[in-house]
């Protein structure tokens, strides 16, 4: 009997740091993955921004007309991107519950699937443009302005919809371990699989 006591007394010592232990590096695990994720994302923007920033650079000033205001509309728009790629590098942080762990994976897939929709609205913008351009006094300029949104929309439709398919099957992960959670009205426990 004192032995089944002490053995009971240990266990319940026990179980809490270890069930801490388990749950914190499953959800840190997570969302270090989340991160890299993002960052090679964000690496990704960054190289399509900073070449088109330097290629737009050479190529405006060696070129005139259409060509000239398409390299131009690709320096300035590829701008923002590398802002953006800069900004989402660097400012990725690592939620250390279940509730920060789930409202970060939402906003980030939220994010890129309100970004996608826009990507669209940039190439219909571009392609808007193009159609100004037949009636404008300034057909080279809106013609190549529209012809670089169209391209840098469709570039960032397809990496909007490729890291929200990365995203997506990496959240499933979350929702894998989610099921492992049961709630009672008394407690809370983890299942984990070994």
């Amino acid at each position: 009997f004192p032995v089944t006591i002490k053995v009971c007394f240990l266990l319940c010592c026990c179980s809490e740091p270890l069930y801490s232990i388990s749950h914190d590096s499953i959800l840190q695990g997570f969302n270090i993955e989340r991160i890299s994720i993002q960052q090679t994302g964000m690496k990704v923007l960054g190289t399509w921004a900073l070449t088109n920033i330097l290629a737009g650079g050479i190529a405006s000033s060696q070129t005139q007309g259409e060509s000239s205001a398409f390299w131009q509309m690709n320096m300035g728009w590829n701008v923002v991107n590398a802002s953006i790629a800069g900004f989402g590098y660097f400012t990725q942080s690592i939620p250390t519950d279940l509730a920060g762990t789930l409202s970060e994976q939402h906003s980030i897939e939220t994010l890129l699937a309100v970004n996608a929709g826009l990507d669209i609205a940039y190439i219909l913008g571009g392609l808007y443009l193009r159609e100004k351009a037949k009636s404008s006094e300034q057909t080279d300029r809106l013609r190549g302005f529209g012809n670089s949104i169209i391209i840098q929309g469709a570039f960032l439709l397809l990496f909007d919809t490729a890291l929200y398919a990365v995203n997506a099957h990496h959240g499933k992960e979350l929702h894998t371990l989610l099921q492992s959670v049961s709630i009672s009205s008394n407690s809370i426990g983890l299942t984990i699989p070994f």
